[in-house]
């Protein structure tokens, strides 16, 4: 288990299945993840299931000091040759929204796959209108590398994508974390 500050990371386990389900189920949730994408919230509990248990390998849970859990993160797109991975994270619990929660699972994240995993640079992406997100990735030394142009889909208008990367380098610079 990875301890930081306010939060604790842990592999998922089955048990996690009815509150993925729920947030899984819930708009607000979507909204910030992806912009909402109605799809997300049709999936049934066993296409949950197989997606966080089969397809996506690098998928944790985010605990806070009580160990329950309020949300996942974790990484793919892994570039071996380039030690690059691209990273994610969700907040479930609407009672966490906007109280550095996110920052905090991040921080403790973003460490452990420098140090453990030895990459040399990570990529998060997130839409434009998703500015909490966005905030959260650059106090821990994200830049904005570049926008894709329309490539979310959010409330019937087409969002542009913002790309952000991180160097290992650029992150030891951050005395906070």
């Amino acid at each position: 288990m990875l301890v930081g500050k306010k939060t604790f990371i842990r592999p998922l386990d089955y048990e996690d299945i009815d509150l993925l389900y729920q947030w899984y189920s819930d708009q607000d949730f979507l909204y910030y993840l992806s912009g909402g994408w109605p799809i997300n919230s049709m999936l049934k509990k066993e296409e949950i299931e197989k997606k966080f248990f089969e397809e996506d390998n690098y998928r944790y849970a985010i605990l806070d000091q009580n160990k329950d859990m309020i949300g996942t993160l974790g990484f793919d797109e892994v570039n071996i040759c380039s030690r690059a991975a691209k990273i994610y994270i969700g907040i479930g619990n609407k009672d966490y929204f906007g109280k550095s929660y996110g920052t905090d699972a991040l921080a403790v994240f973003i460490k452990y796959l420098f140090n453990q995993w030895n990459f040399h640079r990570i990529t998060a992406e997130t839409w434009d209108g998703n500015q909490r997100a966005i905030a959260c990735y650059q106090k821990l030394g994200f830049q904005i590398e570049g926008k894709l142009r329309d490539g979310y889909y959010v409330h019937g208008k087409y969002r542009d994508v913002v790309v952000l990367g991180l160097l290992k380098k650029d992150f030891q610079q951050i005395e906070d974390f």
